[in-house]
C-alpha cells in the first residue's frame, strides 16, 4: 500500500473514531451535569456526609467531557488537514483524559461497593428516619417524604421501624391530647402509602397510612396493608445510586475504549508524517524539467511527483 493511500486509511478512521469520541464525550458531559443538577439525587445526598463522595465521580467526568468536547473538536481538525502539530496536541490532551477517566472509572468502581457497605448494611437511613422525621414542613422530613413516595419505599429497613421512631411519640402525642381514645401504634406517614400523591395536599380530609388493614392484635398474624410500601428506603436508596453509577461507569468504559483506539490512530499518523519526505521547491522544478525533456536521470532526494503534506 503506498503512503498516500495509508494516510488516507488512517486520516478516515481517525475522523470516524473522533467523531465517535466527540458524540460519547458529549453524553459524558451531559449525564453527569444532569445528575448534578437533579432535584432529587441532590435532596438524596443530604441525608449523610457518606453520600458526598458520590459527587466526585460527577465532577471528574463532567471534566472529561468537556475536555474531549473541545479537543475532540481539534482532533477533527488536526486529521483533516494532516497537521502534525495539532495532532500531536489531540494525542497528548486524550492520553491525559484517559488517564482520568480510568481513575473516574475505579473510583466509581470501588464507591459502587463501598455504597453498599454504607447504606445497604448500615444503618444510616433507619437512624435518620428515627430520629429526624417530625412530620412538620421542615427538611429531612421533606426530604424522606420525598424519598418514600418517588422510590416507593418506607422506613429504613423496614416500615416498622416508625414504631421506634420520634415521628411516632410526637403523632401519639399530638392525636390524642385528652387520652380520649388510644391512636393506632401501627401508623406511618402518608408518604409510605402509594396514594400519597391524592392525599398529601387535599384539604380537610381524614386519611393516615397504616401498616396493616386493621388494628394490631399482639399474637396473632396481623395482614399487611396492601397500600404500603413494602421495601425499606436504604434498599431503594442502594438501588437508586447503583442505577446511575452504572449507566455512567459504562459511558465511562466505551468512552476509555474509544480514547485508546484515537491515541493509536493518532500516533501511528503523526509516526508516518514525521518520516514523510516534504519536497522543497527546487526539487519540484527539477523533476518537472526531467519529466518534460523524458530525461532518463532519476529524481533528486527519493521525489517522484507524487502528493506531499506539510
Amino acid at each position: 500500500m503506498r503512503t498516500d493511500q495509508k494516510l488516507f486509511c488512517l486520516k478516515s478512521s481517525l475522523v470516524v473514531f473522533i467523531v465517535f469520541l466527540w458524540l460519547f464525550g458529549a453524553i459524558l458531559f451531559g449525564v453527569p451535569l444532569w445528575l448534578l443538577l437533579d432535584y432529587w439525587s441532590n435532596e438524596y445526598l443530604l441525608v449523610d456526609q457518606e453520600l458526598q463522595r458520590y459527587l466526585i465521580i460527577l465532577y471528574v467526568l463532567i471534566v472529561v467531557g468537556a475536555i474531549i468536547l473541545i479537543f475532540g473538536i481539534v482532533g477533527l481538525i488536526g486529521a483533516l488537514t494532516t497537521n502534525k502539530g495539532v495532532l500531536i496536541v489531540f494525542v497528548v490532551m486524550i492520553s491525559f483524559v484517559s488517564v482520568m477517566t480510568a481513575g473516574g472509572f475505579v473510583f466509581g468502581f470501588i464507591y459502587r461497593e463501598d455504597l453498599k457497605d454504607t447504606i445497604g448494611r448500615g444503618e444510616i437511613i433507619t437512624h435518620y428516619i428515627r430520629e429526624k422525621y417530625t412530620g412538620e414542613r421542615d427538611r429531612p422530613t421533606q426530604i424522606i417524604d420525598l424519598m418514600q413516595s418517588e422510590l416507593n419505599c418506607c422506613g429504613g429497613e423496614h416500615f416498622t421501624d416508625y414504631t421506634q421512631s420520634n415521628w411516632m411519640s410526637l403523632a401519639s402525642n399530638s392525636d390524642n391530647p385528652d387520652n380520649s381514645e388510644s391512636p393506632r401504634k401501627d401508623q406511618t406517614p402518608l408518604s409510605c402509602c402509594n396514594d400519597y400523591e391524592r392525599y398529601q395536599n387535599a384539604q380537610g380530609t381524614n386519611y393516615n397510612c397504616y401498616m396493616y388493614k386493621g388494628p394490631v392484635t399482639e399474637g396473632s398474624k396481623n395482614e399487611v396493608n396492601p397500600k404500603i410500601h413494602r421495601t425499606g428506603c436504604k434498599h431503594a436508596l442502594v438501588d437508586f445510586f447503583d442505577n446511575y453509577i452504572g449507566v455512567v461507569v459504562g459511558i465511562a468504559v466505551t468512552l476509555l475504549t474509544l480514547q485508546l483506539i484515537c491515541v493509536i490512530i493518532g500516533s501511528i499518523l503523526i509516526h508516518i508524517l514525521r518520516n514523510l519526505f516534504v519536497p522543497q521547491p527546487d526539487d519540484i522544478v527539477y523533476d518537472m524539467a526531467r519529466k518534460q525533456e523524458k530525461s532518463p536521470y532519476p529524481s533528486r532526494g527519493g521525489y517522484s511527483g507524487g502528493t506531499y503534506y506539510n
